[in-house]
């Protein structure tokens, strides 16, 4: 896909149709640093939304279509996140009346403004302010949940059921990992969303113990990759509450327990 051809076409067609007052281009593209594989973020300001929900020529005509998610979830903007051959759109649809009242905390940039409305729009890097002890609490004890229920799939021979709670578990790590760096390194720092561009922010250290958290299909690595996961959890979660003075977690009891639960497996199978 020529993501420079798909723009030019949009812009016409966003220019052409009176319908649409403005078209951005969000994203890393916007902001220049875009990978090959990178798809583009195009949010489509309209007057009424519902005749672009309703026709794809729009976006359909733009290349080969493999596959489309329509998202329209109590809350969010309706999307169609459109996967090409050799590409990928994600096309928001928003009322004209959101134009200035969307939150961006990235650059973009404008690529149609019928009305001159985006013309004084900035983006506005939000506040990050430290999680709550409320905040951290709730990631431990889910991450801990899962880190058990993960355990028990593994003694049950339960492996599909163990990738999902070490998914679970997963998240929460996630949470840890981006609180760590902030707290360390400044909240201003970037830390993406949902582990991206790790490679960019992501301490090297922490990197390599990340690399022993992810096991194959068997019980067995699993159990391993289980055990790895739940000691940077706890590592992590000890450096969060020293440095903010959190109330103390009982993180060797939780491994206890998950080790009593692998046990019975190593027992069973004995």
């Amino acid at each position: 896909m020529d993501y420079d051809d798909v723009l030019d076409r949009l812009t016409r067609w966003a220019g052409d149709d009176p319908n649409v007052r403005a078209l951005l281009l969000t994203g890393s593209a916007a902001a220049g640093a875009t990978h090959r594989l990178s798809d583009r973020d195009l949010e489509v300001y309209v007057d009424d939304p519902t005749p672009l929900l309703a026709d794809d020529a729009w976006w359909s005509e733009l290349g080969e279509v493999l596959v489309v998610e329509r998202l329209h979830a109590p809350g969010w903007y309706p999307s169609r996140i459109v996967y090409y051959a050799g590409g990928k759109l994600d096309l928001t649809v928003l009322p004209v009346g959101e134009l200035t009242a969307v939150v961006r905390d990235r650059p973009f940039t404008v690529l149609v403004d019928a009305d001159g409305l985006a013309a004084g729009l900035e983006p506005s890097p939000p506040l990050l302010e430290p999680p709550s002890a409320a905040d951290v609490e709730q990631a431990l004890n889910w991450g801990y949940a899962a880190a058990l229920m993960c355990a028990k799939a593994v003694v049950r021979d339960e492996p599909w059921s163990a990738k999902i709670r070490d998914r679970d578990l997963k998240e929460q790590l996630l949470r840890l990992v981006e609180w760590d760096h902030r707290a360390r390194y400044g909240a201003a720092v970037d830390v993406r969303f949902l582990g991206s561009r790790m490679r960019e922010w992501m301490d090297p250290g922490v990197q390599r113990e990340l690399e022993d958290c992810w096991g194959r299909f068997d019980g067995a690595d699993t159990a391993r990759a289980l055990r790895a996961c739940v000691r940077l959890f706890a590592r992590l979660a000890q450096r969060l509450a020293a440095r903010w003075d959190l109330e103390p977690f009982d993180h060797q009891r939780l491994h206890a327990e998950i080790e009593a639960i692998l046990d019975q497996g190593l027992s069973c199978g004995s």
